[in-house]
């Protein structure tokens, strides 16, 4: 039995001080980011998509709002599972070029996640972002929905899934989708749909 699930990431964010934002409120999408989010509701529009999971924070929320948009009708809940990385606490309000200076354990969290007693590690972020995933494969079986969610934890199910290190390299950006083809409970593929690809398939 085929299902084909969606995790995207939030689109970009208007951060004219160029912070941290983390847990913060009040960070919106950017005009660019309003842009990418229609490109991402236009392809997922065209998929068998269900229903949709979403992270509270206000920039996932504005995202799904416009991604919703672009169906008659697709049930929307929201879900700490999805939220952003628990260290984003301690980074947001600082710059990113001062993180070293500002908030020296950001070191050893790039070292080794998890360690903190203020961090998850990655198979933790990993384990809550395929909760709601593992719901919609059970409530949609052959149909499937989406996730909206952000970079870390992202990140974090991609690495798991790949059976790759404790390091996370980034590879999701702002706006893009994981697209995740089971059988039955196995996720056999993933294929990664960029921003610029999902732009260029909108204007098509």
């Amino acid at each position: 039995m085929r299902t084909t699930l969606y995790l995207a990431r939030h689109c970009d964010v208007a951060n004219p001080r160029g912070v941290l934002y983390g847990h913060l409120p009040n960070f919106g999408l950017s005009t660019k980011g309003k842009l990418q989010a229609e490109a991402q509701g236009s392809f997922l529009a065209k998929t068998r998509a269900r229903a949709m999971y979403v992270s509270p924070l206000q920039r996932a929320q504005e995202t799904a709002r416009i991604i919703s948009s672009h169906f008659d009708d697709i049930p929307t809940e929201t879900t700490d599972e999805l939220v952003e990385a628990r260290f984003g606490h301690y980074l947001q309000g600082a710059r990113l070029r001062d993180v070293r200076w500002q908030r020296p354990l950001w070191l050893l969290h790039k070292a080794w996640p998890g360690l903190l007693p203020l961090d998850e590690s990655i198979r933790d972020m990993a384990a809550r972002t395929n909760a709601p995933l593992a719901r919609l494969r059970r409530d949609f079986p052959r149909e499937g929905g989406i996730c909206i969610g952000h970079g870390d934890p992202i990140q974090a199910f991609w690495n798991e899934a790949r059976g790759m290190g404790r390091f996370l390299h980034l590879e999701c950006a702002k706006g893009g989708i994981l697209q995740l083809d089971y059988d039955d409970e196995d996720l056999v593929t993933i294929k990664y749909h960029s921003p610029e690809c999902l732009q260029d398939i909108a204007a098509t």
